[in-house]
């Protein structure tokens, strides 16, 4: 096969730089499929995909998709598509009323984290995921679920009647300023196409009237088997999988003069198309540029041309992605951020679009449109330098070569959802094996010519659309078609000159001193780690394990935190985690990094916690070496230039500059002032951003780590005492001790005490109740607790579904969480926040404090039973993770309790009496707040 495909590279170039991309189709040879997957067709037209996988192992993910969605509705139709999706759990032939969410909740299926739907323009799919598979009967009746939905919904009157009131809270809680903008815009973005008209959620005038009728004709003409696809992957037999489809599937019948499915073109334009929109709540001044193209049909997809259409799309983004973060790294750049992407023409499956988006950083979206043309241009004009490509290749190939190494632990979640567009889209799945062959061969055999010859179709000259969505303050300058259209031919007119590759050769470490030594070797019985002591004092503890075969996670972790810094430090406290996002090593910037990384999969971060610092990252097997490298240099170096901190004001300022106008943002302040005893935990606005303070920040992080003698540094993951020694040695044991700062544990960081109902009311254009709820009380740490206070929340998010969701119809989506700090002055805390219907404020407020006072005293073997099994089915699942096993040793080190080894047994030993008493000691508390914003008259 090497031969028989370096043969024919040159063939695939040569497509590649043609004007289409598909115009040697006929000259490629096919791609293979992944021969891990089982693909069938039944004789009604039903398509299934099965493969068996163990990540996670006893789990498994069962999906059923549809090539229907909003695009088929007819003009008196629109919303029946999401309408149809919501039924989906409101009763079945074999499932009536809510018996699909209660019976999978019984198995340890979660409704809306493993249970879900989403419906698109061209598509619905429903999942079922991560199902316990021990026992087969659990199988069989997921496959019945997805029987069900195919072709056993009930529609019954009242439940449809029900369900009005549920999308319309759905409409008002995202009709929101950039939805509005977009609807408003798309007959113009689609002039005479029918995706101007056809978003999910649909019109309130048809989902409030519509006759029952109509949404059962709709689901009979267009749920049919020619159109769905069953995929099943995870722990189970494949052959028993295939005769259970085949058995319980093959009664579905298709209607006889089934309706043509048919794929909306979008028309060419040889102007540019300019949609400007403008809203009074919407938060930040974003545009644009989509370069529009033919989408490669599905058919054509088959092809090995089409990887290499897809790779090099890939590298041409990629380029364009890190010349503008170059830019956007400088005190001066014309916008806040911009980004290059590459994919569907907004909604339409028929057209593509190369997308530059960028948000301004002033009031004027100009400048924005001005510099990210002049870049595609610069691209289409001048090309790639082959510095750029290679870095960019390297990039590729490594993470390709990191997903080849983890192939014996794919994810099932990830898995399903390639099958799922392989009958959706007729994406191709090769399968990791197949991919990494095939591409390693193509990747290194295109030039960098290829790449620019391909990138003048990428962005061709007409097709152009410009979508401006700006906020409507009475401040941001709101220009006209014309003025953006003079914009464009002002720079289309314009000598630019190719871009220049700045490339740092210095090393990244000047010079390393001379390496310590391991002087002791200890041992970690309850985790079943290696303990080294070094030279210099500071602890390492690492842990093998072959969770993944190219993956090692790392984190340092020390005692401090903010809380050893007083109340003048706020403001910058504030800004500090948002100020370490972009970041540099001694002499390289954060852009200086990226280029130097190139290839490399290994990153590190620094993390200041309230009570805790820590130094994190992870690496694959073979970048190792350069994750030592980031930890010394994190330690040793760590810095923020003035531009790169300019730059990181300019990205925050753009995107908060109108944010007061938004009600949400209005909401999530009130709700942090209400619940939060210290300004440090606020989120950041305008005035925090611009008076923040680079060289006090700075200083911050430096005595924080300053002294790594303070520090544990634990590594978890495919890494031997062989290899990882002679790196300790170097990078940690030649760490330097300093002055750290003083520990002190500072009262008054955590939530505010007491009961209170606070209410503020805010101007919004369509009327909806915030509401946030805490409640919070102070118990000891245990792992029993810390089980307990997830439990609760869990118990309540399902009350408040049944209550106030499906029973009342008040709000979309509505949940709890129940957590548990290892340090805090208050430990414990539940929370719910959701907006609502304004009129059903009072009531739905009686109803949740009623909940929360009856699980004091009476909680159901039925609904504690759902919960533990989903949590042991969790936490099962969480001991073949490097990342369980990582925060556990963290934690531990924080505060001597252990919440991974026995959390099965904990979990399984909690009782009704045991979570009563639980929210009898926190009621008795009395911490309950509540924070309303309404809408002001």
């Amino acid at each position: 096969m090497r031969k028989f495909i370096q043969r024919l590279v040159c063939v695939a170039c040569m497509a590649v730089a043609m004007p289409s991309f598909v115009s040697a189709q006929q000259q490629m040879p096919p791609i293979p499929v992944d021969d891990q997957v089982r693909i069938g067709k039944l004789d009604n037209g039903l398509t299934y995909y099965i493969r068996h996988n163990e990540y996670p192992k006893g789990q498994a993910d069962f999906y059923i998709a549809q090539k229907v969605g909003s695009i088929l509705e007819e003009d008196n139709q629109r919303g029946l598509a999401h309408f149809l999706e919501h039924m989906c759990f409101n009763g079945t032939k074999n499932f009536p009323g809510n018996e699909i969410v209660s019976w999978l909740e019984s198995v340890g299926v979660k409704f809306g984290q493993n249970l879900n739907a989403r419906t698109d323009v061209d598509e619905t799919i429903y999942n079922i995921s991560k199902v316990p598979t021990a026992r087969e009967s659990v199988q069989d009746s997921c496959l019945l679920i997805l029987h069900d939905w195919a072709d056993g919904l009930l529609l019954e009157d009242a439940e449809i009647d029900k369900e009005r009131g549920v999308i319309h809270e759905e409409w008002r809680s995202t009709n929101v300023g950039s939805n509005r903008i977009l609807e408003n815009l798309l007959p113009v973005i689609y002039p005479g196409d029918r995706y101007a008209y056809r978003m999910p959620i649909g019109t309130m005038e048809v989902v409030d009237n519509f006759p029952y009728q109509a949404l059962r004709d709709y689901y009979e003409k267009w749920y049919r088997p020619d159109q769905q696809c069953i995929a099943v992957v995870g722990d189970v037999d494949v052959d028993r999988i295939e005769g259970k489809i085949k058995e319980m599937f093959a009664d579905i019948k298709m209607p006889e003069n089934p309706a043509p499915r048919v794929y909306y073109p979008v028309a060419d334009n040889d102007k540019p198309i300019i949609a400007i929109g403008k809203d009074k709540e919407q938060s930040r001044a974003l545009v644009q540029l989509m370069f529009k193209r033919d989408a490669t049909p599905d058919s054509l997809k088959g092809n090995l041309d089409y990887l290499v259409e897809l790779y090099v799309v890939n590298m041409m983004t990629n380029m364009l992605n890190s010349r503008l973060s170059d830019i956007m790294s400088t005190s001066d750049a014309p916008f806040a951020v911009a980004q290059a992407m590459d994919g569907r023409f907004l909604a339409a499956k028929t057209k593509k679009a190369l997308t530059l988006a960028g948000l301004a950083k002033g009031n004027d979206i100009k400048p924005v449109i001005e510099s990210i043309y002049r870049e595609a241009l610069r691209a289409k004009r001048g090309g790639f330098t082959a510095t750029e490509y290679d870095r960019a290749r390297n990039e590729f190939l490594s993470a390709l070569e990191a997903a080849y190494k983890n192939r014996n632990t794919q994810s099932s979640s990830v898995l399903v959802e390639e099958y799922v567009r392989n009958f959706i889209d007729n994406e191709p799945i090769p399968g990791i094996e197949n991919e990494y062959n095939i591409m390693n061969l193509l990747a290194k055999q295109i030039p960098v010519e290829v790449i620019n010859m391909a990138m003048l179709s990428l962005i061709p000259d007409k097709n152009l659309v410009v979508l401006a969505m700006l906020p409507d303050n009475g401040q941001f300058i709101i220009p006209t078609e014309a003025e953006l259209s003079d914009v464009l031919t002002k720079v289309a007119a314009e000598d630019i000159s190719a871009h220049v590759d700045e490339v740092k050769s210095e090393p990244l470490i000047a010079q390393l001193p001379k390496p310590g030594t391991v002087v002791s070797v200890g041992e970690d019985k309850l985790y079943g780690a290696t303990v080294w002591t070094l030279s210099n004092g500071i602890k390492v503890v690492f842990k093998h394990t072959d969770f993944k075969d190219d993956e090692i996670l790392f984190m340092a972790t020390a005692n401090g935190g903010t809380s050893v810094y007083g109340a003048d430090d706020d403001l910058n406290l504030r800004f500090l985690p948002i100020a370490m996002l972009q970041s540099g090593l001694g002499s390289y910037t954060n852009s200086d990094l990226s280029k130097y990384l190139a290839g490399k999969q290994a990153s590190v971060s620094v993390t200041l916690d309230d009570y805790a610092r820590s130094v994190s990252g992870s690496c694959v097997v073979k970048d190792l070496p350069s994750l030592m490298e980031l930890i010394y240099m994190t330690f040793t170096a760590y810095n923020i230039t003035p531009d790169e901190f300019a730059s990181t004001q300019n990205v925050y300022t753009g995107a908060l500059q109108n944010q007061e106008a938004n009600p949400e943002y209005q909401f999530g302040k009130g709700f942090q002032m209400d619940t939060y005893v210290s300004p440090r935990n606020y989120a950041v606005d305008v005035a925090t951003i611009q008076n923040a303070n680079r060289e006090r920040i700075l200083d911050i992080i430096h005595q924080q780590l300053a002294d790594a003698g303070q520090f544990t540094f634990y590594f978890v993951g495919n890494v031997n005492a062989e290899t990882l020694k002679p790196l300790v040695e170097q990078y940690i044991a030649t760490l330097p001790k300093g002055a750290a700062p003083k520990e002190v544990k500072l009262a008054g960081l955590g939530f505010k005490k007491g009961a209170s109902t606070d209410r503020e009311t805010f101007k919004m254009d369509i009327p909806q109740t915030y509401v946030g709820i805490t409640l919070t009380g102070d118990m000891p740490y245990t792992s029993k607790n810390q089980k307990l206070a997830s439990i609760a929340g869990q118990i309540l998010t399902g009350r408040l579904v049944k209550l106030v969701r499906e029973d009342e119809g008040a709000v979309y989506s509505i949940s709890a969480q129940g957590a548990m700090q290892r340090v805090s002055d208050n430990p414990v805390v539940m929370q719910s926040a959701f907006p609502m219907k304004p009129e059903m404020k009072d009531k739905v407020l009686g109803i949740i404090a009623e909940q929360f006072d009856d699980m004091s005293r009476n909680i159901t073997p039925e609904e504690l039973a759902k919960v533990k099994e989903f949590m042991v089915k969790s936490a099962t699942e969480g001991l073949e993770r490097n990342a369980s096993w990582l925060s556990a040793m963290v934690g531990y080190n924080r505060l001597p309790v252990d919440t991974l080894t026995d959390a099965v047994d904990v979990i399984n030993s909690i009782t009704e009496d045991d979570v009563e008493a639980f929210m009898s000691e926190l009621m008795k508390q009395n911490n309950y707040r509540v924070y309303i914003l309404d809408p002001a008259e």
